[in-house]
């Protein structure tokens, strides 16, 4: 078996979609009693290109468009305002649109909106500003989730035809791709990769993964450091909230790349999505309840002839996946059993003979025939 396991993790460019926060976007007056129309605009920042991306697909500029997002909203102020409520807003006529039309309020105070992506008609407010996560154990299934708020102060009289909410989405989840390579080819062997899982443990019996979560679309990023805001996310730590994710199962995709600059890929379609989550800690006794994760790998080498060899190996990752980074999970398979000898002193001397006398020098036979 494989013992010696190459596995190397690069956290990439936070995804490049860092988007900023959207807070304190728009501030309206004017010397009009005009009732103007909210409108919103949503943007997602720059897209990171899709280096090889499984089935998990990214969301990007298209996908926002094609999919539409979810608005919710409190209003503050004098006046009345029937808040925005999972509202879907949708791309249509070039321009982002939504049904019934909601107007903005003639008094002053101020809005917060909240927005989320891709758009669930089940998705509700918890505690005010919240929303509830599910990460789906099928990877095909799984979403990137892209949240956003904008705060508007408004002042009256409205009389700008320019007041859109904007929404800058940032990425709310951590995203994870692999790669995969062997240490060298030989004609006489042919390698299929069968199955990569993530786990809590060797043996598959522990469980990694949070389940569901909560985030909070109240929440918004540091502009000036692009950090991720504290609290952003809330999970439950229970062994029941979390999962193992099978990213590659009873598959045989073979493996032939040993180039480190071109190895192969997962699909740009089948990246996981995950919760945030720290799995960097050292189990100690003092300190045993630290979640850990580890990358599983069984693939099959075919020498030909009927023979064939199944190989499993593992790799601890240590790592705290943090929200909205990418990150690429390296893998090297098929460590090749080599012999070697020392052509110069590969053999060892018999060295200097130890006599043996006999018949003589008191050691004389002991019979005569």
């Amino acid at each position: 078996m494989d013992k010696k396991f190459v596995m190397g993790i690069a956290a990439m460019a936070a995804l490049t979609l860092v988007s900023c926060s959207s807070d304190d976007l728009d501030s309206f007056s004017g010397n009009s009693s005009k009732n103007e129309a909210i409108s919103f605009d949503g943007y997602l920042g720059r897209s990171a290109v899709a280096v090889n991306g499984t089935r998990g697909s990214v969301e990007t500029v298209t996908t926002l468009e094609n999919n539409g997002f979810g608005v919710f909203s409190k209003y503050t102020g004098t006046g009345s305002f029937s808040d925005f409520a999972n509202q879907q807003v949708t791309y249509k006529y070039s321009k982002w649109t939504y049904t019934p039309i909601k107007y903005w309020p003639t008094t002053a105070g101020q809005i917060d909106f909240y927005a989320y992506a891709p758009y669930d008609k089940n998705t509700t407010l918890t505690e005010n500003t919240k929303i509830n996560f599910t990460v789906e154990n099928n990877v095909a299934n799984q979403k990137d989730l892209l949240w956003a708020r904008a705060h508007t102060q408004i002042n009256t009289p409205i009389t700008s035809k320019d007041n859109k909410v904007k929404f800058q989405f940032a990425h709310a989840l951590s995203r994870l791709g692999y790669t995969i390579k062997l240490h060298e080819t030989n004609s006489s062997a042919t390698f299929t990769l069968n199955k990569i899982t993530l786990a809590g443990s060797p043996d598959e019996k522990t469980n990694a993964f949070y389940k569901k979560g909560t985030i909070d679309l109240s929440k918004v990023k540091d502009v000036q450091t692009g950090d991720a805001p504290t609290g952003l996310w809330n999970a439950a730590t229970s062994d029941d909230n979390k999962q193992n994710l099978n990213w590659v199962s009873g598959g045989s995709i073979k493996v032939e790349s040993t180039d480190p600059e071109h190895p192969q890929s997962n699909d740009p379609n089948n990246y996981l999505f995950v919760i945030p989550q720290d799995f960097s800690k050292d189990k100690t006794t003092e300190n045993p309840n630290v979640d850990e994760l580890y990358v599983i790998v069984k693939y099959t080498i075919d020498y030909g002839a009927g023979v064939k060899q199944e190989n499993t190996v593992y790799k601890q990752i240590k790592k705290h996946f943090l929200q909205g980074k990418a990150y690429k999970i390296n893998l090297t398979i098929g460590l090749p059993i080599e012999f070697d000898v020392d052509v110069t002193n590969g053999v060892d001397n018999w060295g200097t003979e130890d006599g043996i006398n006999i018949g003589s020098d008191g050691n004389l036979w002991d019979g005569i025939e």
